[in-house]
């Protein structure tokens, strides 16, 4: 009966390993129903990424904060902060300068680091999903697309190669960097662009807003993020 109390706790927990210099740390967190756990990781640790030259906002993009370990940071793309202007992130009613510590242009990723922690956007723990086999499958991510506010959309793997695949669901400018979960709140990639299509009735290039590329994380781990930090530190 008691073996049987503890195999029901085990299995109605998500078990995550984390491992920092000698110290290995479990983490059970509570299971939750499939609407939660969908929704609340890419919701929770969304945040609206700004482009300012001194008080006027060129632009924005999204991103997602993440932990991992002791080291807290914001996945997003690279093409959000390739530029010479401030970057800044939204963190209730103040904004929060971000520090790049890592720029691949090349695949359009980076991850920066706020000066100070964040406590309106919750950093949830850093799980990637690295299967080379996710068509069909389910992804879920939240961004702010234009003006329309934080909004959490919904879609499925059309084609998945091993450094970026091709998503059916929904973007518009805004919605850029965004970092696309599966359902067990793993991230997958980063949201990188919207396809671009000529038809025989408009000659004009027009957005395909339900097509959808992400490049994708594979290689990035806890070691990863560690090195980072550790050759910003030097």
């Amino acid at each position: 009966m008691v073996m049987s109390y503890y195999l029901l706790l085990l299995f109605s927990c998500l078990v995550t390993l984390e491992t920092d210099e000698n110290r290995t740390a479990v983490t059970f967190e509570q299971a939750q129903t499939t609407k939660a756990f969908s929704n609340k990781t890419p919701l929770a640790s969304s945040g609206k990424i700004l482009v300012m030259k001194g008080e006027t906002m060129l632009g924005h993009g999204s991103g997602n904060y993440f932990k991992s370990g002791r080291y807290k940071f914001i996945l997003t793309a690279a093409h959000i902060i390739n530029h010479p202007y401030e970057t800044y992130i939204i963190d209730g009613e103040e904004l929060v300068r971000l520090i790049p510590i890592h720029l691949d242009g090349a695949r359009d990723l980076a991850i920066l680091v706020p000066e100070r922690e964040l406590y309106e956007i919750e950093a949830e723990w850093f799980r990637v999903n690295r299967s080379n086999d996710l068509i069909g499958k389910t992804i879920y991510y939240a961004g702010f697309p234009q003006d329309l506010g934080k909004s959490l959309f919904k879609g499925f793997v059309a084609k998945d190669a091993k450094d970026k695949m091709l998503v059916q669901s929904f973007a518009l400018p805004g919605s850029s960097g965004s970092v696309v979960f599966d359902f067990w709140g793993r991230a997958i990639g980063v949201l990188s662009a919207v396809s671009v299509g000529v038809s025989s009735v408009n000659p004009f290039p027009e957005l395909v807003e339900t097509a959808v590329h992400v490049q994708k994380i594979q290689d990035y781990d806890h070691d990863f993020i560690k090195e980072l930090f550790e050759r910003v530190k030097k």
